[in-house]
């Protein structure tokens, strides 16, 4: 039978198809087919009763310079026809699969019954016009439709990047895909009008058998690009696609081959070409950037990933695998910017995470920011690693939120950066701001809002604003959906306390220490928490622990402050704040808010402290 075009109608069992709009009708009810079903169903009525080889599916559904993950693809788009005629794979009714071969449809097909045609909502007039050899059908199909489809549709306003296959067969090779997939969310969240969902949200999408309209739905997002990555024999091979997400439509495809040492420019390449098919709105300094060529040594390339799939780990012992392979690559390479912005970040980390004194590593985390600076200045993740020196360890809020504004002037979508933004906004008295950034943080990474992490923050806001019961709740929401989540049991225990429930609040708390028994910070509440409901021995107990550790290693000075002050040890725990003040410990930031230093905001030498931090009054 030779190829169906127009505007033909078939019966296919109990279904009547419109081969041009892709509607299947059956007692009255209408469907849409996406468009690889509908290419499927159409390929298999060109051979009725006839095997259909996979490899003839491929040369249909994908152009011939497209690498794609074949496989996957194939399966999902013949699951969606299935599931469309709601036929079976086990007792076929449609679609029998021919194991390893191919399909073949086995349902009986005639012209339709006399009824009154629908009239297709979307003339998909430009369908297979140009064909000019099989082998291309696919790729003019995607240009022809995507251009009548894109004068006719609202432009995609947010998009999420699915993370990208790795193609080498090989497992080791996954952190390639992942950063390359990484990448391609950094260039593209420089977009000024549409947004871009965030790595931690579409990471969660690795292997997801769901449908790209409900991973749409569920990421609030109208486009997605998806794609696979190859890198082999010293070359880099990339591939991917936008697709509109409520209907499942391709409007751009395209593949990518380049040597290792390009793939940087191969990256922002792929970013420009996407921009444009989204017609997009950069800045001129993100739109010279994407057409700035850049090359790099593989090696560093290759130390740089490594250090970024350690940092991922989120740890100490990931932070120190991290910096060795970071410090390599610019050994390798010394004008690589992103690798000196990753080791601001850890160096940073370290601190935040109170494993050392802060002041043996953001010195180290201000050099690798101002390196990263010097040589990119258009980068918003150094601006972002600048701030965080400013805001977390100079203590300068001005600069800080100079730093992070001009991160986000250059990338509107820069998740973290508008979260440290609303931190310092809050911390600075500034709520309603804060919000809003916090809002936009939300959209930007939907599912890490509704993480447990996330809802104890929001709970911990609503505590703030002594709002008890509503935050109780949160934080016991936040434990039902993973119990193992240990400051999640802290700050329920601190929160238990501050509603009166003392009890309650000491066992939540002792619950954080033993799932977390080296964190000094849970321990510190819960000495406090001994202290105040007047268990002195066991509150002496931990300030012991805390003292002798601290002899050993760095202990946060706030953390023996807190013990000493649910001891009503006034003096002692003023002592240790200053002490804190002079290490530039991090949490001292945060003294004026915990509820453990209640009890000092009438000390003189306490509102001093605070004055001299520079932060308004919580």
């Amino acid at each position: 039978m030779q190829a169906i075009t127009g505007s033909r109608s078939f019966r296919i069992g109990d279904f009547v198809l419109d081969a041009e709009s892709g509607e299947l009708r059956r007692n009255g009810e209408k469907s849409r087919l996406a468009e690889q079903p509908l290419q499927i169903l159409l390929l298999l009525l060109e051979h009725r009763d006839q095997l259909v080889s996979r490899d003839d599916l491929r040369q249909r559904l994908w152009p011939a310079d497209t690498f794609v993950d074949f496989e996957t693809g194939l399966n999902r788009a013949v699951r969606k026809l299935r599931d469309a005629l709601g036929d079976s794979a086990d007792t076929p009714s449609y679609i029998e699969t021919v194991p390893k071969r191919g399909y073949r449809l086995i349902a009986e097909v005639g012209e339709p019954r006399r009824e009154p045609a629908a009239v297709p909502t979307q003339r998909r007039t430009l369908r297979w016009i140009g064909i000019a050899a099989a082998v291309v059908i696919a790729a003019l199909v995607i240009i022809a439709t995507a251009r009548s489809y894109s004068r006719r549709q609202p432009p995609i306003h947010s998009i999420a990047v699915l993370p990208l296959a790795n193609l080498s067969g090989d497992p080791s090779q996954e952190y390639f895909a992942d950063a390359m997939t990484e990448a391609l969310i950094t260039d593209l969240a420089q977009l000024r009008n549409v947004t871009v969902i965030s790595r931690t949200s579409v990471m969660a999408y690795k292997r997801s058998a769901k449908s790209l309209p409900q991973i749409a739905h569920e990421l609030s997002v109208d486009g997605v690009v998806e794609g696979g990555v190859l890198r082999a024999g010293g070359l880099v091979r990339v591939t991917a696609q936008l697709i509109h997400a409520p209907t499942d439509h391709h409007l751009w495809a395209k593949s990518y081959e380049r040597n290792e040492s390009d793939v940087v420019t191969l990256q922002r390449e792929l970013a420009a070409s996407i921009t444009e098919a989204l017609r997009a709105e950069l800045s001129p300094e993100a739109r010279a950037r994407l057409h700035t060529d850049s090359q790099i040594d593989p090696v560093a390339y290759e130390f740089f990933l490594k250090g970024m799939t350690a940092a991922g780990k989120e740890n100490t012992q990931g932070f120190t695998e991290a910096i060795a392979y970071l410090s390599k690559a610019v050994e390798r390479q010394p004008d690589f910017a992103p690798a000196y912005v990753e080791m601001a970040h850890c160096y940073s980390q370290f601190a935040w995470n109170g494993a050392v004194a802060p002041s043996e590593f953001m010195g180290k985390a201000r050099a690798a920011a101002l390196k990263a600076l010097a040589i990119d200045p258009a980068s918003a993740d150094a601006h972002v690693a600048m701030g965080a020196v400013f805001y977390q360890y100079d203590w300068d809020w001005s600069r800080s939120e100079q730093e992070f504004r001009r991160a986000l002037e250059l990338n509107p979508n820069h998740a973290y950066g508008h979260s440290a933004y609303a931190t310092l906004l809050r911390m600075t008295g500034r709520r309603e701001q804060a919000k809003a950034e916090l809002a936009r943080v939300r959209a930007l990474d939907p599912l890490n809002a509704k993480k447990p992490a996330a809802i104890v923050g929001v709970a911990m806001g609503l505590r703030r604003q002594k709002n008890y019961d509503q935050a109780i709740a949160e934080m016991r929401k936040a434990l039902q959906m993973d119990p193992a989540v240990a400051r999640a049991h802290a700050q329920l225990g601190l929160t238990l306390f501050a509603a009166g429930k003392q009890d309650e609040g000491i066992n939540e708390l002792e619950t954080a220490v033993r799932l977390a028994q080296k964190n000094r910070r849970f321990q510190a509440n819960l000495g406090w928490a001994y202290g105040v409901s007047g268990r002195t021995a066991d509150a002496r107990r931990i300030l012991e622990a805390l003292e002798q550790r601290a002899r050993q290693e760095y202990v946060s000075p706030v953390a023996i402050a807190m013990v000493h002050a649910g001891l009503r040890e006034n003096d002692q725990a003023l002592h240790w704040l200053e002490q804190a003040y002079e290490q530039r410990d991090f949490d001292l930031v945060f003294a004026q808010r915990w509820l453990a230093f209640e009890s000092l905001r009438g000390e003189p030498r306490f509102q001093e402290l605070m004055r001299r931090i520079g932060l308004p009054e919580a």
